[in-house]
């Protein structure tokens, strides 16, 4: 990969704190776009109704499973070429790059064909009825059509940051997420000639918004990168996408989790009617806010230590370390009291049924009090992730879901109803937060850190 010097320095020799703060901001910016596209999604659908909104609540989780498979791609990708990037090996970061695309573009074709075959059967068992289901076709329907240009882009952007150019992406990100603000009222309510066509429109402008991110990645890829388009049709090599699932694979596995949690809240959840499943839908979009800068800063920390791991400067990641835990703690302090002081209002801003309203209140004078600790998780796997080691990290976001909150959510239900529900939730970020902080420990601090092969 040609341009490597400058910001490979930045990574390796510049201030630590200094480094990670301005590549985080970039990164924070284009992150916000990015989840800015469901939270514009979910204030124009609630306009339709609550029916609409419970059926992309429906929708979310499984989308949202979909990307993180592809997040594990990208994971892959990133840990591999920065490492090898940080051992001066750019023309096995640039292999890396080419094949980490190659299987992402077939992989997206099944799963827009597999998808296309199994929206009522998987969506019925999901706990949603027949109101829902034209609801959720409109919307996956299109939204499967075009999810190979949302994995592309993915993978593609994890590129530009294995190599610490964050900018570019980031760019991206916004420009896609100003196309989607600016479609979806125009596509779902109508506008002069164009006819409204409802929850059809939120999907159609994802996709929009996705083919332009992809359309930008790959031309400045082939441009600057030696990376083009046609490389995704050139002979397979499995040998570089099996070490690229070797961290994939977990990665995406532990991130689906998350959506699979929302799919069985929300299937719980729909006992006490659609009003609690678009209560969920509400509070767990409007938490990814406060995350965008944890998410912003450990998408850099990822590859600042794989090519500081590669390059064998241990100290300065136990430094990123300290820095990146200390800012989790104090942002989630923050955010918690913003949160629980404005509950009810946050609320209604989408929607004040007060049903609604009560339930996301009662969620977020809860849930809040953990986004410190739930932050250190998402530090942890991605540093463990940046040095080849994906199994620990994830298996602790694996235990927060599978062996802790799922089965304790079923138990407090049955005695406390919804509130049980969220104290499951509660229960799970607090005692794995704590468990992460321990790992991060003996991993980077206890004894000196081992190198692994680049690749």
């Amino acid at each position: 990969m040609p341009y490597m010097s400058k910001t490979q320095t930045n990574f390796l020799t510049s201030p630590v704190g200094k480094t990670l703060f301005l590549k985080s901001l970039p990164m924070f910016l284009g992150i916000f776009a990015s989840i800015a596209y469901n939270l514009v999604d979910t204030y124009f659908v609630a306009k339709l109704g609550t029916q609409q909104l419970a059926a992309m609540s429906f929708c979310f989780p499984v989308v949202m499973i979909i990307l993180n498979l592809m997040m594990g791609i990208s994971t892959g990708v990133n840990s591999l070429a920065s490492r090898a990037i940080g051992a001066k090996e750019h023309a096995h970061a640039t292999d890396i790059a080419k094949k980490g695309l190659q299987f992402t573009f077939l992989s997206s074709l099944c799963i827009s064909l597999i998808g296309l075959l199994t929206i009522e059967p998987l969506f019925y068992f999901l706990g949603a009825d027949e109101s829902l289901m034209p609801f959720i076709k409109d919307y996956m329907i299109i939204w499967y059509l075009g999810v190979v240009f949302m994995n592309m882009s993915i993978v593609g952007n994890s590129i530009f940051r294995a190599k610490g150019n964050v900018f570019y992406p980031s760019m991206i990100l916004i420009l896609g997420a100003a196309l989607n603000a600016i479609l979806d009222p125009i596509l779902i309510f109508g506008w002069g000639p164009i006819p409204a066509i409802g929850i059809q429109g939120a999907a159609l402008t994802t996709v929009l918004g996705n083919a332009l991110s992809a359309y930008l990645i790959f031309t400045k890829l082939g441009r600057n990168e030696q990376i083009p388009f046609t490389s995704i049709f050139t002979s397979f090599d499995f040998s570089v996408v099996k070490k690229i699932l070797v961290i994939a694979l977990p990665t995406a596995l532990a991130n689906s989790l998350t959506p699979v949690s929302t799919a069985f809240t929300n299937k719980v959840l729909v006992s006490y009617g659609n009003a609690a499943v678009a209560a969920n839908s509400i509070a767990t979009r409007v938490e990814t806010v406060p995350f965008i800068a944890i998410f912003a800063l450990a998408s850099v920390i990822a590859p600042f230590i794989g090519q500081n791991w590669g390059a064998n400067n241990h100290t300065r990641i136990r430094e990123g370390i300290k820095k990146s835990f200390l800012f989790s703690h104090l942002l989630g302090i923050g955010c918690a009291l913003l949160f629980i002081l404005q509950r009810a209002s946050i609320s209604a801003f989408f929607d004040q049924s007060p049903q609604v309203v009560e339930i996301t209140s009662l969620y977020f004078s809860m849930i809040p009090l953990t986004y410190g600790l739930l932050g250190t998780v998402f530090l942890t796997t991605h540093a463990m992730n940046a040095v080849g080691k994906p199994f620990f990290g994830n298996l602790l976001s694996a235990a927060r879901l599978i062996v802790i909150y799922l089965p304790l959510a079923l138990l407090l239900n049955t005695y406390s109803g919804i509130e049980g529900i969220f104290l499951a939730r509660f229960i799970a970020n607090t005692l794995v937060g704590t468990l992460a902080s321990v790992l991060t420990y003996r991993t980077f601090f206890k004894k000196p850190a081992v190198a692994t092969e680049t690749t």
